[in-house]
């Protein structure tokens, strides 16, 4: 990253620190306000303000973030959410381009997200479970001693040994 700026895809976007530092540049009489929409242990909704010099909203910006969504957001969904708030009511403002709304933590979040991940050591043994079995029986007695969380990991692969034992 340089300049605040970083290149995802091809294109350049401006980090939320980057905007809010030309933002207050230009207009150092305009305020930034942020207000918590909703706070609860599964998400956090924010919703971000930018008033000009006689105290007419410019612009707004919403965000949402859960709290499950990342390690980061177990501890910061407020912190991140705020931030992607600023972001959007700030490009709507016409700061970081009115090409693209995504500032570059989120569209850096979309990258990680995108990105595919390992399956855990459990679940490579479970489905070593699953592809072993011989007919529905054992192929429904293996299913039902999953966890819950490992009947959503491994649903294709249960129907796929499904399909093969018909």
């Amino acid at each position: 990253m340089s300049n605040g700026k970083v290149l995802i895809h091809g294109k350049e976007y401006a980090t939320v620190a980057f905007r809010v530092s030309e933002f207050r540049k230009k207009f150092p009489d305009w305020e930034i306000q942020t207000e918590i929409i909703e706070n609860t242990d599964s998400k956090v909704v924010m919703q971000a303000y930018i008033y000009n010099e006689n105290n007419r909203c410019i612009a707004t910006g919403h965000a949402e973030e859960y709290r499950a969504a990342s390690s980061i957001n177990k501890t910061s969904a407020l912190e991140n959410a705020e931030t992607s708030a600023v972001g959007r009511a700030l490009s709507f403002a016409g700061f970081g381009g009115t090409e693209f709304i995504a500032s570059a933590e989120e569209m850096i979040k979309v990258a990680i997200d995108a990105a595919p991940k390992p399956k855990p050591k459990v679940h490579l043994k479970v489905e070593k479970n699953l592809r072993e079995c011989k007919n529905l029986a054992e192929l429904q007695k293996a299913w039902l001693a999953m966890s819950p969380e490992e009947r959503v990991a491994l649903e294709a692969v249960k129907d796929e040994v499904k399909k093969g034992l018909k």
